[in-house]
């Protein structure tokens, strides 16, 4: 069947419905979301690497749901606020790591920012202390999330296209032995972080993170893996943020206007709480917009349908994967006119082109967190997250293209783009970073630890 923004693949006999159209999506998996709210079978993702206990990945049902009420318990946007003054000190260690390289000539912020937004993950999720250059932890949460999100792209592993593969005994499946070897090594080290958080508990230095509320015994949670599934988050903030570095150096107005909406607020010497930035207008626009621009997803996690379900007057057999188009909805120009044009007040009520009703995005204007049931239910905590992270770079630095000994400007090309299975993220690029006062940089160092 092909009708336009909907169309259907084969795989070894596997439908598969590919949706880039943002009404026909909240239709399937939103408004139709107890028949569209189950996983593909994912047997690399799924059962190998994970054991079917990871909330993003698990397959629909009892132990899911209840996975998911735990979840919600932890990262709920109420949940969220506990989490900020983690984020507040991240954001100061994140400019900290950014003061000692500015002045080096094109240098490639990425490892800083992936760092960051590990080191805010795994504060927030295990109250993980205070990190180094070269953490082992950090590089072994970066290979898991990595592992992940190529795993559950279909296609990537011949076992998810023809099951009977599964059968073969490790021996003479090199990717079972790897993903065996995977698995224990993962466990592992999540069981040793999650024992650090026992014993925190009990003398109190690690009392204010998910796991913590996990093993809370008068809350009768249970740990169940549940906090692995928010590691993702590491990459989707940090791809994120790599994006809203790019956005900055090519649109430098919009830079500007954002600084001048903060200074307002903050002033120019010392930077913000959340409370201060959380409802800021353009802030809240420019988040959004790099959400919609660049979605490091652009293709969100497959759904899977439960029975035979018509939609349009077309069969959708029971069984079939449903993969959202991301980039196509964020780019249709009906909705979004100029689409590749970073523009921010597209989500601003400032004039009759500028539409501010994203119909179908649960008033997010975008859906870059995914679609009904199985939609990001950390977030809040990730919007925060950037919220902080994107307001203290811009009050600290001005962005701007980098300058070769030749003085010729070095433009990033937005188009080109780091494939990691189901995620993205910009080639390295460099760009250049100046303080932009004494008092600010100061503060900075001032609040470090």
């Amino acid at each position: 069947m092909h009708t336009g923004p909907i169309f259907r693949l084969n795989f070894g006999g596997q439908p598969v419905l590919v949706v880039g159209s943002a009404k026909i999506a909240a239709d399937l998996m939103d408004r139709r979301s107890s028949i569209y709210s189950d996983r593909p079978r994912f047997i690399m993702a799924t059962e190998i690497l994970t054991g079917g206990m990871n909330l993003a990945f698990a397959r629909y049902g009892d132990r899911w749901k209840r996975m998911r009420r735990v979840a919600n318990s932890c990262l709920s946007s109420k949940a969220a606020s506990e989490y900020t003054p983690l984020q507040e000190k991240e954001a100061i260690s994140l400019l900290n790591n950014l003061l000692r390289v500015h002045s080096s000539m094109g240098t490639d912020l990425d490892p800083i920012l992936r760092q960051s937004a590990a080191a805010t993950i795994l504060k927030t999720v295990y109250s993980y202390p205070d990190i180094i250059d070269g953490d082992p932890i950090v590089h072994s949460v970066e290979n898991y999330v990595d592992r992940m999100l190529k795993a559950a792209l279909p296609g990537s592993y011949w076992v998810d296209i023809f099951p009977a593969l599964n059968y073969l005994p490790p021996w003479i499946a090199p990717w079972k032995r790897q993903g065996n070897a995977w698995y224990k090594h993962d466990t592992d080290l999540f069981i040793r972080l999650v024992n650090d958080v026992r014993i925190g508990l009990d003398d109190g230095t690690r009392t204010n993170c998910l796991t913590a509320k996990l093993l809370d015994p008068t809350q009768k949670h249970g740990v169940d893996h549940i906090e692995r599934a928010w590691l993702a988050g590491a990459e989707a903030v940090a791809a994120t943020l790599s994006f809203f570095m790019l956005a900055m150096v090519l649109y430098p107005k919009v830079q500007v206007k954002l600084r001048e909406e903060l200074q307002k607020t903050v002033g120019v010497d010392r930077l913000p709480g959340f409370a201060e930035v959380k409802d800021l207008p353009y802030l809240g626009a420019v988040i959004k917009e790099t959400l919609r621009w660049r979605p490091m997803g652009p293709l969100a996690v497959p759904h899977r349908s439960i029975e035979d379900d018509v939609y349009q007057g077309h069969l959708i057999p029971a069984g079939t994967i449903i993969l959202p188009n991301v980039w196509a909805m964020h780019h249709d120009e009906k909705t979004y006119p100029d689409p590749e044009i970073f523009m921010p007040e597209r989500f601003l009520n400032t004039d009759e082109k500028t539409p501010v009703d994203f119909a179908d995005t649960k008033d997010l204007g975008h859906h870059s967190f995914g679609f009904g049931r199985r939609s990001c239910i950390g977030y809040t905590v990730a919007n925060n997250a950037l919220m902080l992270y994107a307001s203290s770079i811009v009050l600290t630095f001005d962005i701007k293209k980098f300058q070769t000994q030749d003085g010729e400007e070095i433009t990033p090309d937005p188009n080109l783009l780091l494939d990691e299975g189901l995620a993205v993220r910009p080639v390295p690029f460099p760009c250049k970073l100046e303080v932009l006062s004494e008092g600010i940089a100061q503060f900075v160092k001032d609040h470090n630890n």
